[in-house]
């Protein structure tokens, strides 16, 4: 699939702000803007370790500092390779920064395109899914709960053990 990008904050000015990218090749795209402070190339740091550097703008100038982290597929959400940003949450910086990842070849995620990878990848089932919409439109702490839950799996341990009984049932 191709390399998708967006920011995963909000799109007020906040003290952080998080960039996320995903797909085949995402990590040779991230390599040309962010310059890891010890020189190594992104595609090289190691997994799932946080990695202090320099954002950079298309042109190649310095956007903002922060810290990027990586995550191989499978082992990751969308079960593709995937990276972060976490650099400071102005609206300015975060859309620079994707600017420049689409300068380098991502293109902009469409809502819930994250997601849906993990869903057609094997990472979450349809339930899953769902609880993911779910949790991040909750306005109560009852409804936090009962989203958490369901992407925890336990609608679908459920629903699995009725279907195992019913074929029992069926033999």
């Amino acid at each position: 699939m191709d390399v998708i990008a967006a920011i995963a904050t909000g799109s007020a000015a906040t003290a952080i702000g998080i960039v996320r990218v995903s797909g085949d090749g995402c990590f040779a795209l991230c390599g040309r803007v962010f310059r890891a402070a010890g020189g190594r190339p992104f595609a090289a740091q190691e997994p799932r370790k946080m990695v202090f550097g320099e954002m950079l703008d298309r042109a190649g100038r310095v956007i903002d500092r922060g810290l990027a982290v990586r995550f191989p597929g499978p082992g990751s959400y969308t079960g593709e390779d995937c990276a972060e940003f976490h650099c400071h949450g102005s609206p300015v910086v975060l859309r620079e920064l994707l600017s420049a990842l689409f300068a380098a070849g991502a293109r902009q995620a469409q809502a819930g395109e994250f997601t849906k990878r993990a869903f057609l990848n094997g990472k979450l089932d349809l339930t899953q899914a769902e609880a993911v919409a779910d949790l991040l439109e909750a306005e109560t702490p009852a409804a936090v709960r009962q989203a958490a839950g369901q992407l925890s799996g336990a609608l679908s341990r459920r629903v699995a053990a009725l279907y195992d009984g019913l074929v029992d049932l069926m033999a």
